[in-house]
């Protein structure tokens, strides 16, 4: 009887063991952004359960780093929430984040498939070989009535090889701050006319900083200290977006 106790538990240990190694995923929401670039980037939350995609979550941002709500967005592009739609329902039924793309929304849906990869790379269970994934990751620092700063910060075999840096302001007219449908600040860029020669030393230094420490904590720059603080934390989100573990 003994002995009929011990095969049934090696072999309840064994199953278990070996059901529990051919996971590839673990359980759980997972997080993940698109690679960024001059449009913005697509952001996911795909919620894994015995290796099965249960829901995709969907939100879109654009170039200043603003959420692309519908109410406003849709406005410009009727068809973006059927677009998140349909690609979140695509990638349950099929299981994986290679789907067909939405008509008329070859862009999103590329970003929404590389963000469902992304968090898919997160969610394994083997750890990840690297630190980071490769890609252009696009940071943003906190939002503030007067501006926040966008990084996009490039990576190949954990090495950060490119950064690019912007800083906002609110958009000006008739001397009222342009805001959009949602009642939100409309943003544009600081151009190469904006009266200040240490905010445009600081976007050079600190970027080449950052190349040359292989890290977002640099040293602010002298007579740009809050745009340097907006940068360096601008930077900094965009290397946590790229991190290959969640």
């Amino acid at each position: 009887m003994s002995s009929l106790i011990t095969v049934l538990s090696l072999a309840l240990i064994v199953f278990i063991y070996g059901n529990s190694s051919s996971r590839i995923y673990g359980d759980g929401t997972f997080t993940a952004v698109s690679q960024g670039d001059k449009y913005g980037y697509v952001m996911v939350s795909v919620v894994l359960e015995n290796d099965k995609i249960k829901s995709v979550t969907i939100k879109e941002f654009d170039g200043f780093g603003v959420e692309k709500l519908y109410e406003v967005y849709g406005q410009f592009f009727p068809a973006i929430k059927e677009a998140h739609e349909t690609l979140a329902k695509r990638i349950v039924e099929a299981n994986s984040y290679q789907v067909d793309v939405f008509t008329g929304a070859t862009g999103t849906s590329n970003k929404v498939m590389e963000a469902v990869k992304f968090a898919l790379e997160k969610a394994k269970i083997e750890p990840s070989k690297t630190k980071y994934l490769d890609g252009t990751f696009m940071g943003v620092s906190d939002f503030t009535p007067r501006g926040h700063a966008v990084a996009w910060v490039t990576i190949e075999n954990d090495k950060i090889v490119k950064v690019v840096l912007e800083e906002t302001t609110p958009s000006v007219k008739d001397g009222k701050t342009v805001v959009d449908a949602a009642g939100r600040t409309v943003w544009v860029f600081k151009g190469g006319d904006y009266p200040w020669p240490e905010f445009h030393e600081a976007k050079t230094a600190i970027a080449k900083a950052v190349l040359e420490k292989q890290t977002y904590q640099v040293d602010v720059y002298t007579g740009a200290t809050s745009s340097s603080s907006k940068f360096i934390q601008a930077i900094q989100k965009a290397l946590e977006w790229a991190k290959a573990r969640q």
